[in-house]
């Protein structure tokens, strides 16, 4: 059989017509889309998708929410902050009540008959140096005729520290307190005594003295 060595107007239309035949039902009838409707549900594994081709935005919310990954080494402390600024300041508490301070010594002074100036009434001892305040109760009794006032005081290391007297009246008895506060650069002794003006004489007895350490 010998081929048809050139191509007529025939020849080319009956070419199309067979291929149109053959194939134009293949390519009327695709779909160029696949939808989620044609995805069976967990039918997709790993394998099918391209690594890298699912970004964030494609998983849901709830998906999002579930990813999590290992806890990761502890870091390197930072460097401590500078100070912040000071915040005001806070309005001052209620006063508090007046201590006595703390008792540190006392002396128990024996009854004295005839009283002599400056003569110790009590001896106590200081350990320390500090801010004192001492509280001596006493009784007194005018033997004499006149009225006269007793100065009464602290000496202490030879100096002498005021402190409160008494008013006496011939044949009276009074029982009053002396306090006087002073300073003891250091430890030493302390003494109460009293004196008075010679007028009259007197005996004193019940010596009670307490010191207090103020700091």
């Amino acid at each position: 059989m010998r081929l048809v060595r050139r191509l007529t107007y025939a020849n080319v239309a009956a070419t199309l017509a067979l291929f149109f035949a053959l194939g134009g039902t293949a390519v009327a009838g695709a779909k160029l889309l696949i939808t989620g409707a044609d995805v069976k549900n967990h039918s997709l594994t790993g394998v099918e998708i391209k690594d890298g081709s699912l970004g964030l935005k494609t998983l849901s919310t709830a998906a999002r929410t579930t990813l999590k990954g290992n806890r990761g080494p502890r870091g390197i402390p930072g460097s401590t902050g500078l100070p912040g600024a000071a915040g005001p300041q806070g309005s001052a508490g209620p006063q508090g009540p007046p201590g006595a301070g703390v008792a540190t010594a006392s002396a128990t002074g024996a009854d004295v008959a005839d009283y002599q100036n400056y003569a110790p009434l009590a001896t106590a001892q200081l350990t320390v140096g500090g801010d004192y305040v001492g509280f001596t109760t006493f009784t007194v009794h005018n033997t004499g005729t006149e009225s006269e006032y007793l100065n009464c005081g602290f000496r202490f290391d030879g100096n002498l520290i005021g402190a409160a007297g008494v008013d006496t009246t011939p044949g009276t008895t009074v029982t009053t307190t002396s306090v006087g506060a002073f300073n003891a650069p250091n430890s030493g002794s302390l003494e109460f005594l009293c004196v008075g003006n010679g007028n009259t004489t007197y005996d004193i007895s019940d010596v009670e003295m307490r010191i207090h350490n103020l700091g």
